[in-house]
Parts: C-alpha cells; sequence; structure tokens
C-alpha cells in the first residue's frame, strides 16, 4: 500500500492560485492513502484552493485508495473552511466507508458545537408524519 499521495492534478498549477483572475472552479485529485502522513499537506492544498478559488472546489476521490481518521479530518475541515468562506465544496467518487465515516465525524463536530440535535418539529406536525413517539 503507498503511504504517500500526490495531490496536484494534472491541470493544477499552484502558480494559476497567485494570479490576480482567479478560477471559478479548482478541482482536486488526490492519488494514494489519504492518511496521517498525508493529510497535513492535502488540508493545506485545499485550504489553499478554497481561498484562491471564486466559487467552488471539486474533491475528486477516485484515485485515493484508503482514508484513516485524518484524513476525515482534513476533509471535515475543507468543509468547515468553505463555509467560512462562503465557498462551495463537493466531493465526488467517494467510497461508502468514507461516506459513514465522514458523515459521523460531521455529526459528533455538529453535537460539540451546538449540543444534542433533535430533528424532531413541532407536535402536530410530527402527529401527522405519524411519529409514534410524541404524544
Amino acid at each position: 500500500m503507498n503511504s504517500t499521495i500526490d495531490f496536484t492534478p494534472a491541470n493544477f498549477n499552484a502558480s494559476d492560485l497567485a494570479r490576480q483572475d482567479r478560477p471559478f472552479l479548482i478541482v482536486l485529485q488526490p492519488n494514494g492513502d489519504l492518511n496521517h502522513t498525508s493529510s497535513y499537506n492535502f488540508q493545506k492544498m485545499l485550504e489553499t484552493a478554497l481561498e484562491k478559488v471564486l466559487d467552488s472546489v471539486v474533491v475528486d476521490l477516485l484515485w485515493v485508495n484508503a482514508t484513516d481518521s485524518k484524513g476525515i479530518s482534513a476533509l471535515v475541515a475543507g468543509i468547515e473552511r468553505a463555509a467560512n468562506l462562503g465557498k462551495s465544496i463537493s466531493f465526488q467518487s467517494m467510497d461508502r466507508c468514507t461516506r459513514a465515516a465522514m458523515d459521523a465525524e460531521l455529526d459528533r463536530q455538529r453535537e460539540i458545537r451546538f449540543g444534542p440535535w433533535n430533528d424532531i418539529f413541532e407536535a402536530d406536525l410530527e402527529r401527522f408524519l405519524g411519529n409514534p413517539f410524541v404524544n
């Protein structure tokens, strides 16, 4: 298993980010494992792309072999940074395990920041929807 990851897609030139005419969209295509040894560099590349892009960043995970907890944290940090900057971020070709781990981490972060999150509406609407747990 490859323990290094190449973050630079063939059409990505870091010097383009320094130009005044910023790109509308940037696509990042990491290659290899997104793990404890590579996640820091990936997160920095993702944050740089988010800061420089006008609208959105697409992260294509097709060539990522494996993702550990540090890799998940880097992806979640990207989501948070995009939200803070008012930019859009999307992930393509994400495998089920990575998606489940990322959803769990997002839920954990949300609960840390905002407390328990109950997706329950007003009692009348819950009764209408057939929720058996509402009196």
